[in-house]
């Protein structure tokens, strides 16, 4: 979770060069380039293959171009390289290759158009069609354009829909992920690799290999490109960072007397694990901390604290059965089978029942399992574990505490052997060992986790004022003339959020002549369908006013389930609920200027180091988290109590 959300401060940097595959790759993708920048330019054999092609097979530059027809960014490289096509007249051969992102809907159906027009000879005249239109690619379109193309409709249809097809996109799609293509536009100009739409370095790495490939070609070399990339690297390997700095702040972690422990009983080291079954970075973490089973054999010594986050359906039912197998001697056993099944028992409606027809698997006695869980003894094991994490400040998984020393998220094993190692160091010189060490090193610890920056503690003044810019387009209700102003950041698809915006609808109404709420969109990487809802919301608020937009926030905020899929179909319905028209939304939503707008309340939310939602500033002040409406009306009523 914590992971994803460090993300967000990363996707201010590439949000205007590259759409992105994956949310968790932005870093790895930003940071290769930046190596790739900073010394001299790796060079990487890609193939052309059979790939559709314009200009000189032999020109001096050949630019691999793995793009997506749903990618505005990917438009952005398209329409660069047909000036620079036009520019560079036979000095440049340009292949294209698809690479279509599993979030755009219509971008696979675009390439198995593109290719099946390829066999009727019009790849080029399909492609410029459908990249005049990237933001509304669908099926209409795409017989569309077949048909002023005046292709044989039959053959296209047949084509598009083949098994041949399917397997030619997904060829580019292999070989494109083997050299490290997350996101779309990836280029690779004779051999160099260039992330994103970056236009000057584009134009200045053409400029610069059509010099090298003359020069080759002068010398009687028939195709540069062959000689250029025949010893580049046959895939793309990341660089290896460093692993992130751990704060040397000690916490005072008890271990619960019901927590399993797995280790020596004289460990030098003593590592606490907070983790949830159902999240998918603890299962990441999983592989860590086996791998430090082996690496630290009776050197260490773990202990298991169950959290359970709250929007993990199944993760509290999981946490029962962990426990119940404590019960037996087999938590390890259990943990394990739990973890490397994950992928396969979070994706089933009913988990119980998905025990019981894989009970065999289940390396515990399952019929005292199943008995053992439903047992208040165990129910209890599990709520005091929530509120020994509680307790530490503790809001996500997975959180690691070494001899005190806490560890957020799913970082890389180096970052852990970096502090078990430094920690036994320390622990060397104090004449103790097991349980009596650990004591003594926590017992001055802090009491609780502060808010991290990349594992250092950021303890922040509560007292804190922010200066929020406001652009003036955001969407606000309450006084004219108010005496509190609060700012709310706010993703649509967020659980926690919808609690805060009804809290917070009731006590605004409370206090509508003191009180004024703006509303800023921050829609989380990891919820798809967030950022289509912000900018359906900003839409119906630049047509109809802020009262339609709070209007239409109740709807989609009381009503998150419901659009999780389809959603361009749910809020068509909504807009006629409020009897707004939806055409016009639409197209109001696909404006840049609606599109900046968003990006610009996600900048600020950035510019202010928030890394979650909901979040709020009351008079300037930070608010972080869902809070009850005692807590806003407390608040609200000092500060007016203040300017009386």
């Amino acid at each position: 979770m914590k992971k994803s959300l460090l993300f967000l401060s990363l996707i201010f940097v590439l949000i205007f060069s590259a759409c992105n595959k994956k949310e968790e790759n932005i870093d790895q993708n930003a940071k290769a380039q930046e190596d790739q920048d900073s010394k001299k330019e790796e060079i990487y054999n890609v193939d052309p293959g059979t790939a559709i092609f314009r200009g000189p097979q032999d020109a001096p530059v050949t630019v691999v171009n793995f793009s997506d027809f749903q990618c505005p960014f990917s438009k952005r490289s398209v329409d660069l390289m047909e000036g620079l096509l036009k520019k560079y007249n036979g000095k440049v051969r340009y292949v294209f290759k698809h690479f279509p992102l599993s979030f755009h809907k219509w971008a696979k159906p675009a390439s198995y158009a593109a290719i099946a027009a390829q066999n009727q000879g019009k790849f080029w005249e399909y492609y410029a069609k459908l990249y005049t239109d990237v933001k509304n690619v669908n099926e209409e379109m795409i017989v569309a354009y077949a048909k002023e193309l005046k292709l044989d409709m039959d053959k296209f249809n047949s084509d598009r829909t083949s098994a041949e097809t399917a397997a030619k996109v997904q060829a580019d799609i292999t070989q494109g992920s083997l050299f490290g293509v997350r996101g779309t536009p990836t280029l690779f100009i004779n051999g160099v690799r260039i992330v994103g739409a970056n236009s000057a370095k584009i134009e200045e790495t053409i400029t610069k290999q059509i010099a090298v490939g003359e020069q080759l070609k002068a010398k009687g070399v028939k195709d540069p490109y062959a000689e250029i990339v025949k010893n580049g690297k046959t895939k793309f390997i990341p660089p290896k960072r460093e692993a992130p700095a751990v704060s040397q702040d000690v916490y005072k972690v008890e271990i619960p007397a019901h927590a399993p422990v797995w280790g020596a009983e004289d460990a030098l080291v003593t590592m606490v694990l907070f983790d949830d079954f159902e999240c998918p970075f603890c299962s990441r973490l999983y592989g860590t901390y086996e791998q430090l089973k082996k690496d630290y054999a009776g050197k260490i010594r773990i202990a298991f604290v169950n959290l359970p986050l709250g929007f993990h359906k199944k993760a509290k039912d999981a946490a029962y059965l962990a426990a119940a197998a404590h019960k037996q001697g087999k938590f390890w056993e259990v943990y394990s089978f739990l973890f490397t099944k994950q992928k396969e028992w979070n994706r089933v409606p009913d988990f119980k029942e998905w025990l019981e027809a894989n009970k065999a698997d289940i390396p515990a006695d399952w019929e005292t399992l199943k008995k053992d869980m439903e047992s208040k003894e165990i129910e209890k094991i599990v709520e005091e574990d929530i509120k020994t994490a509680s307790a530490l400040g503790l809001r996500g998984t997975p959180a690691s505490f070494i001899n005190g020393r806490y560890i957020s998220g799913a970082l890389p094993i180096d970052s852990f052997k970096k502090v078990i190692d430094e920690e036994f160091k320390k622990a060397e010189g104090k004449g103790l060992k097991g349980d009596a060490l650990y004591r003594e090193i926590i017992k001055e610890g802090n009491p609780a986790v502060a808010k991290t920056n990349g594992n250092k503690a950021e303890k922040e003044d509560p007292n804190k004022i922010y200066q929020i810019k406001l652009s003036g387009k955001e969407a606000s209700k309450g006084a004219k003339n108010p005496k509190v102003t609060i700012i709310e950041f706010s993703d649509f698809q967020c659980p926690f959020c919808s609690k805060a915006f009804a809290t917070l609808e009731s006590v605004a109404g409370k206090y509508k002549n003191d009180v004024k709420v703006v509303y800023k969109n921050f829609p989380l990487g990891f919820h798809k369908e967030a950022k289509p809802a912000a900018l359906f919301a900003h839409a119906v608020k630049n047509l109809y006013g802020d009262e339609k937009f709070f209007q239409l926030a109740s709807i989609l905020y009381s009503k998150q389930n419901e659009w999780k899929t389809n959603h361009e179909e749910k809020f068509a319905s909504y807009a006629k609920e409020m009897g707004a028209d939806w055409a016009k939304v639409k197209a109001e939503a696909a404006k840049p200027e609606t599109e900046a707008a968003v990006s610009e309340d996600i900048r600020e939310a950035g510019n202010h180091n928030l890394r979650g939602v909901p979040a709020f500033f009351i008079n300037g002040k930070k608010v972080g988290g869902a809070k009850p409406a005692e807590f806003f009306e407390s608040m609200i009523e000092s500060i007016i109590k203040e300017k009386k």
